[in-house]
């Protein structure tokens, strides 16, 4: 059992850790998901400072840690996601990152069972679930990456939004495959209407949910306001819970719930003798509380992909590391490049020539850091109690290949004075 002393001493140091990586990630140009998942490494299979073996307080609260961080995260990405910003990107982006990704994670799942079959056993709905979980930059990374290039605003908007939407794929798929294997007793047809009813019942709950509570919330706004985010945070995991329980997908609830709470939510209204104000306009918009919780919702997305960091090196079984998946990893990060460098194309029209040459095709190809949503896909199978082989390792080993991959590849060939020089400065990017 953990001594409490120790436990808020450890995770206070995780917060102020992350910070100060964060904060020398602009000057060192060195992602913290490294450093983060090589202490958690350190402190636990290596060092053994905290018991993280089969049995132990660390690993038995995967589950809690796991939905914790699924309704965090996904509610964050919803809450981020404003159409608005992306109606200029829209259609280029979306062809770009949803292609990208489906051929991404299919053939990392091809590679994937030929490697670990063999070696461990997997079976191709294994391998899928390995293959999605790592099929797209990390929207942990990008958005701090963005601030240090010279790009269009568009490109920039592109690849924010590709990074989001990726998070939610790397999560979705991976779950639904998983509750796919949890039924696998059932019929295929019984499979396939049960996680189709989960998912589209599961989108209505969050939906509904996130009105009613837009609804209360402006309803009471003199009595909230100044509790905005918590209640919001406590109607986020009542929503997860409610609909995990009435057996609908809690992911694809929180992440409609995020969606709707901040688009209908942010809209500012318009009333004029000339336009009647609509329902939601003078029912549910409440633009100012909105931008609160989005700013405290910040807060608490840094701590928890900090903490996850760490949590995930934790749990890495490093005296099973084997010459197979240190391969796998190595050949992954070099098939991520080359797949983004298939791709690529897709976005010329925001690059300042060629899609090889140019400084934004370099930052293009070799955004290949994988980060918070496969981290959190590594602990899932455990949670539905699946035991993969070997799956967390090679997760683990993937993550760090990749990120070490994306920041010796981006500053070494990104030449931020040819971009400069090739067009004029470009304004800050429209987070989506």
């Amino acid at each position: 059992m953990l001594n409490v002393d120790v436990l808020f001493a450890f995770l206070a140091g995780i917060v102020f850790l992350g910070f100060i990586l964060n904060a020398l990630f602009d000057r060192l140009r060195i992602a913290s998901v490294v450093p983060l998942m090589l202490i958690g490494l350190l402190i636990g299979p290596v060092f053994r400072v905290v018991s993280t073996g089969p049995g132990s307080t660390i690993a038995q609260l995967t589950p809690y840690v796991t939905a914790l961080a699924v309704s965090f995260i996904l509610f964050d990405v919803g809450l981020n996601m404003r159409f608005s910003r992306l109606r200029r990107v829209i259609v280029t982006a979306t062809k770009f990152t949803f292609s990208l990704e489906i051929a991404t994670g299919l053939v990392v799942a091809l590679g994937a069972f030929l490697a670990m079959h063999f070696a461990f056993g997997w079976s191709l709905a294994e391998s899928l679930i390995f293959g999605f979980a790592l099929s797209g930059p990390s929207a942990v990374i990008v958005p701090t990456l963005m601030k240090l290039v010279k790009m269009s605003d568009d490109m920039k908007t592109t690849l924010l939004y590709e990074s989001i939407s990726t998070d939610l794929l790397e999560l979705l798929v991976p779950i639904m495959l998983l509750q796919i294997i949890v039924s696998s007793s059932a019929g295929l047809g019984a499979i396939i209407g049960g996680a189709l009813a989960s998912i589209v019942l599961g989108a209505l709950f969050g939906f509904v949910s996130a009105v009613v509570w837009l609804w209360v919330l402006n309803r009471f706004s003199k009595v909230s306001r100044n509790y905005s985010w918590m209640l919001t945070i406590a109607m986020v995991l009542a929503t997860y819970g409610i609909a995990s329980l009435l057996g609908l997908s809690g992911a694809i609830t929180i992440f409609v719930f995020g969606l709707i709470f901040g688009n209908l939510g942010s809209m500012r209204p318009k009333g004029t003798i000339a336009h009647e104000p609509t329902f939601a306009e003078r029912y549910l918009s409440m633009p100012y509380d909105i931008e609160h919780v989005r700013e405290y919702q910040r807060e608490i997305v840094f701590f928890t992909s900090t903490f996850f960091f760490v949590y995930i090196g934790m749990l890495f079984g490093a005296s099973q590391l084997n010459a197979t998946i240190v391969v796998m990893a190595l050949l992954l990060t070099l098939v991520f490049v080359l797949m983004r460098i298939l791709f690529a194309p897709m976005l010329k029209r925001y690059m300042r020539g060629s899609t090889v040459h140019s400084p934004e095709g370099s930052v293009v190809h070799y955004n290949v850091a994988r980060g918070l949503s496969p981290a959190i896909v590594a602990t899932l199978p455990l949670a539905y109690g699946i035991v993969i082989p070997s799956f967390l390792d090679a997760i683990f080993l993937v993550i760090l290949v990749s990120n070490i991959a994306a920041t010796v590849g981006i500053f070494a060939f990104y030449k931020p004075g040819n971009a400069s020089q090739q067009g004029p400065k470009p304004e800050p990017a429209a987070v989506p």
